[in-house]
């Protein structure tokens, strides 16, 4: 049976956290919607879940009115749940998929110490994060985007899941849009982990200038349905980076970068919509906190955003970026970070893409008193 629209009046209230402590695949035995509530107890959108096949379940939902589509892809292997948005169903259901099958590959991805080989450049921890802890032999092979160069990587760099590793997993990079995607997703989180710990680059507020910046029937059933809104803008030479907060019944917040300022405010608003549905359960310990944090001190962090930014001229923004020739997204993230991304691939897929001098490794979440709300 095919999904059932949601009604105009079905939102998305952010999963709740749990109540006690303790680039392919199903949540442990449970449905996505066993720990996310999409849409209004009255106004229930029904997922389906197709079995054609042994890879996985997918599912798709309407919410926002019927303006934004939620996708959903789990597989059993690595018992994991991606969601993810979208403003039509293919692009949401072709999203989860592509998220999915890299995650459950970095889940799965070996390590391995590689016999000495002068055509292959090592990197140790050491060249992703200051003060690291000491390299294990583990490493995964990647080629460099730029040069083609063949390297050996870190495994706790590039492995996600419980490994008892001493640095923190990071789906940071993790191909839901291709290469480049995932190189823009770096950048993002990047610049705003950086802004957030010295904010000296402006904010701009555009939260005003909504409706300009996405599709206009999404920014009015938003507000209809009593979700708030906020979008800031850290504008570049060559990229934009936007920073979504959806608010009303718990918080989420997302980053993006993109060429323009609206196809990066399109990018982060859908991240945050799919926040709030990605059940807590599925999340990495580290994240989970990160959520948990948020969520209960939403009113600070928009607040603090808010305080922070300047207003923006909605004509500048809206021509942020556009007509503008810029260099390829690996020349970018080259010239910003000192070295050429990496990309990982597993079992024939494009799993992740990882650059050192890039602010997303870490060996623990940050302990600031409102750290900093994107991985």
């Amino acid at each position: 049976m095919a999904p059932i629209p949601d009604s105009p009046r079905s939102a998305i209230s952010a999963s709740r956290p749990p109540v006690h402590s303790g680039d392919v695949h199903a949540a442990r035995g449970r449905d996505v919607r066993d720990d996310t509530e999409v849409t209004t107890s009255a106004d229930r959108a029904e997922r389906t879940e197709h079995t054609e096949g042994t890879e996985g379940t997918e599912g798709t939902a309407e919410v926002l009115g019927g303006e934004v589509h939620l996708a959903y892809a789990r597989r059993a292997a690595s018992g994991l749940v991606t969601v993810a948005a979208g403003f039509t169903p293919r692009a949401a259901r072709a999203r989860a998929e592509r998220r999915a099958t890299a995650l459950d590959a970095l889940h799965a991805i070996p390590g391995s110490r590689p016999d000495p080989d002068d055509d292959v450049r090592e990197l140790s921890l050491a060249d992703f994060m200051p003060e690291p802890p000491a390299d294990i032999e583990a490493r995964v092979a990647g080629i460099g985007l730029l040069s083609g160069d063949r390297y050996a990587l870190p495994a706790e760099i590039v492995w996600l899941g419980d490994r008892d590793g001493r640095v923190e997993p990071t789906a940071v990079g993790v191909p839901d849009d291709g290469e480049d995607g995932a190189i823009a997703d770096l950048l993002a989180h990047d610049m705003v982990t950086r802004w957030w710990t010295s904010p000296r680059a402006p904010l701009l507020r555009v939260s005003e200038h909504l409706a300009r910046l996405i599709p206009e029937g999404a920014a009015a059933a938003a507000s209809l349905l009593g979700l708030r809104v906020s979008v800031f803008l850290l504008p570049g030479p060559d990229f934009q980076i936007a920073v979504a907060g959806v608010s009303g019944d718990g918080a989420t917040i997302a980053a993006a970068a993109a060429r323009t300022a609206r196809a990066a405010v399109e990018e982060a608003f859908l991240r945050a919509i799919a926040a709030r549905a990605q059940p807590w359960s599925t999340l990495p310990v580290a994240d989970s906190l990160r959520r948990l944090t948020v969520w209960h001190r939403e009113n600070d962090y928009l607040a603090y955003l808010e305080w922070s930014a300047l207003e923006a001229d909605p004509a500048a923004v809206e021509a942020m970026g556009v007509g503008v020739a810029s260099p390829s997204w690996a020349e970018i993230a080259t010239r910003r970070f000192g070295h050429e991304p990496v990309l990982v691939t597993a079992f024939g897929h494009a799993v992740k893409v990882v650059c050192p001098g890039a602010a997303c490794y870490r060996t623990a979440p940050p302990g600031t008193p409102l750290p900093c709300p994107v991985p």
